[in-house]
């Protein structure tokens, strides 16, 4: 028979084993995805990659919400390249590009509160398809580092 503390150890091993398991299955996904997207655009392409969660970005200056209307959201994996912004989702074959020059804002809330290495909400307005503005919020870490580095990459190429 077991003692309590026996079961304990046992309930920490299998505990641990879960979570080591779910860390390398996040890691080999992410990895898999980064190599077919370097796969499918070219060796070089790939500037930055960093787990994200895209969403809507609401309060549109139209009013009747994002005009594509075709967001992927969700989590997955967000990727600078040198001509714009591409997110895949982790599960699923949903997708976005959003070109450097069609970008027209990007921004980020005060960072006051908030620690240096949160999950804060890039706030990015580019024109769609049909050359109506949109507009998605990117939860990613280091926002501020982000939101510098795509204004350095992509919008400070514009003129």
């Amino acid at each position: 028979m077991f003692s309590p503390i026996d079961l304990l150890a046992l309930i920490g091993l299998i505990l641990g084993t879960l979570a080591a398991g779910a860390l390398l299955a996040f890691a080999v996904v992410r990895w898999r995805l980064a190599r077919r997207i370097a796969a499918a655009l070219g060796p070089g392409k790939i500037l930055l990659t960093a787990p994200a969660l895209l969403e809507p970005l609401h309060g549109q200056a139209s009013g009747d919400g994002p005009s594509g209307g075709d967001h992927p959201g969700g989590r997955g994996l967000l990727v600078l390249l040198a001509g714009g912004l591409y997110f895949h989702t982790w599960l699923g074959d949903r997708e976005l590009f959003v070109a450097g020059p069609s970008i027209t804002y990007i921004g980020v809330p005060d960072p006051g509160v908030r620690g240096r290495g949160t999950r804060g909400p890039v706030t990015l307005r580019y024109l769609n398809a049909a050359a109506k503005e949109d507009g998605i919020a990117i939860r990613v870490p280091y926002a501020e580092q982000w939101a510098e580095t795509i204004r350095t990459r992509l919008i400070g190429r514009k003129g």
